[in-house]
């Protein structure tokens, strides 16, 4: 990639991925195959096609073409110094890129885009995905390519103010083999600083067919598959791209194509002429080697072919064989030949089995895969009718109670999410994730919630609150002993309904959920309304007693944690600091930051959700940060003496790198992210506390 697109790219695929991730588990135990050449990397990362007119080209391309580029209120700086450009975005991860000189008659500009303009039209550069620039380098060298070094940078001139996952530092480090003039044919490779890799890596699917939510070409696009690239050589050109640490595939074989696998579904194809003065021949002789076509997957072929039917003269198209595809020549999109092939049916099925579309119901595709998942997975204990108590007394999921509650806010919704995802220690509820060693990907966990909330009937969801609720919890102790232990527990392990005092409920059920659960009850279970057996402070007081067993249930009495003053951020400030050994420089085990609060050591503990979610639970000495609130009055309040600075979400990691980054950014350099997040180290049975919402007095 060789404009600021880099940033903008960098930024968009950052906070796509890390929205995705932040659902997802902890994932720093999970490997991925390793490529030497590519590590996790994502596959074709861009391809640039170069440009005289920017203006007209973006018009052409989105009006004409079909591809989903607005017209911008300015175009992005390049790295090339008068440089500008935009970009098309596609569900696995790649873009299609536009760019030009804004002035070509300045000679300080790149010599090659500026001779290239001067005849041409077309793709001049591509990238792929590299998960380590450094260690592409350090294998080409080793291959015999001489690269002196990485590049990297960063094209936003001014550095945000608030939270933001933006450190300060690189965005982007980039390994070519010429700079100064890169040759067409051969590619670059692209790292996205920030980018979580192995997160893509294990949740693939989820990650895949939530970018098709959100992607709407009009020409039907949902990915680029291959890279047609003429050279004169074929037998050099193979002979070097093997050198490169490409995989070749052996089939179907061709006197005139050699294919290189780049991902799991998409190629670089070498292709040579076939006769004297025919196309790729005559490509040859005015450029030289270089990408020819791209190859695109469409929703249907029929549909993509009526769009430029209409959009296009007869004459800019062609249907081609082997496959079936439909071409638009070159000469009708700015020096590159356009190729459209209909996607695969199993991934055009697994597009409809996890499609998700706010405030509309599944299709029949995605329910009858729901309803799959729930057969195999939940109906063992919970029933095969959602009914419930069919083993281990695990609860009704039919309830419309319980469904209509645990959608928004967000950390009502998380109630279910993390459930599923991790499980409830200590009960017959296992860890669902794939990353905790169970069988599903979080989207399966987000249609089988959203499955289950249609089946209950739920047409509009309840909006709790989230505020803390104050009660009597002295008052609640003796409703608690005297109504609730029957099904609960006398300790709150569970008899025949949930268990109240396991840790990973009171981590993730809010007081407000607490509370309606038990005014409303649950319908299709044998928890009874109460709201007309009990006063209103008889069930804040039973509310609040439930929350105090956060800490404990064997807790002495209630524990009231209010929220530290700054005089009280740096914990053990007369002790040592801890000896933490950090995941690729930022994520701390939890196990080392248990160990740390074990051995008193002097640190500062950020909780970096929502206040409510620190009330619900947190690590003890945990100073609330929530992600969304400005900073700049609490940063001035931080130690800026080497301090160590740990800080956690729920996500595992979302929240949390958006504080840790904007703490390096402004200096702070002793910072670290729990990797686990509070949810694990709350079902792992590490200490917490619960506290209150007001904060300590001075």
């Amino acid at each position: 990639m060789h404009t600021s697109l880099k940033t903008s790219k960098n930024h968009h695929l950052i906070v796509l991925v890390l929205a995705i991730s932040s659902l997802l588990p902890a994932c720093q135990n999970q490997k991925s195959k390793h490529d030497a050449l590519l590590g996790l990397g994502l596959g074709i990362s861009d391809v640039t096609v170069v440009v005289s007119n920017l203006d007209s080209a973006r018009q052409h391309y989105a009006e004409k073409l079909g591809f989903d580029i607005p017209k911008p209120e300015k175009y992005d700086p390049g790295i090339y110094s008068g440089s500008i450009g935009i970009a098309a975005f596609f569900p696995d991860m790649s873009a299609l890129e536009l760019i030009t000189l804004k002035d070509s008659t300045v000679k300080s500009k790149p010599s090659f885009i500026r001779s290239f303009l001067k005849k041409h039209e077309g793709v001049r550069l591509y990238s792929l995905s590299t998960s380590s620039a450094k260690a592409t380098l350090d294998w080409l060298n080793t291959r015999g390519f001489a690269i002196d070094s990485v590049q990297e940078g960063r094209v936003a001139k001014e550095l945000p103010k608030g939270w933001d996952w933006d450190d300060g530092g690189p965005q982007w480090r980039t390994v070519g083999l010429n700079a100064k003039n890169p040759p067409a044919h051969l590619p670059d490779f692209m790292e996205y600083i920030g980018l979580p890799y192995q997160d893509y890596q294990n949740e693939k699917t989820s990650i895949y067919a939530m970018n098709r939510t959100y992607s709407n070409h009009p020409n039907g696009v949902v990915g680029m598959t291959a890279l047609r690239i003429v050279v004169d050589n074929l037998k050099a050109a193979r002979k070097e791209f093997k050198k490169m640490g490409l995989s070749e595939l052996k089939q179907p074989k061709s006197p005139d194509v050699v294919r290189f696998q780049v991902s799991a579904n998409q190629e670089l194809q070498l292709i040579r002429p076939q006769s004297p003065g025919d196309s790729l021949s005559r490509f040859l002789t005015a450029r030289g080697p270089g990408v020819y076509a791209m190859r695109f997957e469409v929703k249907k072929l029929k549909a993509t072919r009526a769009f430029f039917r209409k959009k296009l003269p007869a004459k800019a198209l062609r249907m081609g064989k082997s496959p079936e595809r439909l071409i638009v020549l070159k000469e009708y999109a700015h020096g590159v030949q356009l190729e459209f092939v209909e996607e695969p049916k199993a991934q055009a099925l697994l597009a409809q089995q996890y499609e998700i579309k706010e405030g509309k119901k599944l299709n029949r595709v995605a329910k009858k895969h729901a309803s799959a998942l729930y057969q195999k997975y939940c109906a063992l204990c919970h029933g095969k009718n959602r009914e419930g108590y069919a083993a281990d007394n695990a609860p009704s999921l039919r309830s419309h109670s319980l469904m209509s509650v645990t959608k928004i806010p967000a950390a009502n919704y998380n109630f279910l999410r993390y459930t599923i995802a991790y499980g409830r220690q200590g009960t017959a509820m296992a860890a669902y994730a794939k990353d905790q060693g169970g069988p599903l990907e979080y989207l399966d966990i987000d249609l089988l919630i959203t499955w289950l909330r249609e089946k209950s009937g739920v047409k509009k969801p309840l909006e709790l609150s989230t505020d803390p609720v104050a009660g009597d919890v002295a008052l609640g102790k003796k409703l608690y002993n005297k109504t609730c232990t029957t099904c609960h527990g006398v300790k709150g392990e569970g008899v025949s309904a949930p268990a109240l005092g396991n840790p990973m409920f009171l981590a993730t059920a809010s007081d407000a959920f607490l509370r309606y659960a038990i005014a409303e009850g649950r319908d299709s279970t044998p928890m009874r309304a109460f709201k007309n057996e009990l006063k209103k402070e008889e069930i804040d007081g039973l509310t609040a007693y439930i929350r105090s067993r956060a800490s404990g249930w064997n807790a002495p009495g209630a524990v009231v944690i209010k929220e530290p003053l700054p005089k009280d951020y740096i914990l053990n400030p007369k002790k040592k600091a801890p000896k933490f050994s950090l995941r690729e420089g930022k994520y701390v085990p939890a196990e080392q930051v248990l160990k740390a609060l074990q051995d008193k050591s002097r640190m500062v503990i950020l909780d970096a959700r929502s206040k409510a979610g620190w009330h619900q639970s947190h690590i003890p000495g945990a100073v609330p940060v929530p992600y969304y609130e400005e900073p700049d009055s609490f940063i001035k309040d931080m130690p800026k003496d080497g301090t160590w600075i740990v800080v956690y979400c729920a996500c595992p990691h979302a929240a949390s790198e958006k504080v840790v980054s904007t703490l390096r950014r402004l200096g702070y350099k002793n910072t670290a992210i729990i990797d686990e997040g509070i949810i694990v180290w709350t079902n792992r049975g590490y200490p917490v506390q619960y506290g209150q919402g007001d904060v300590a007095k001075k």
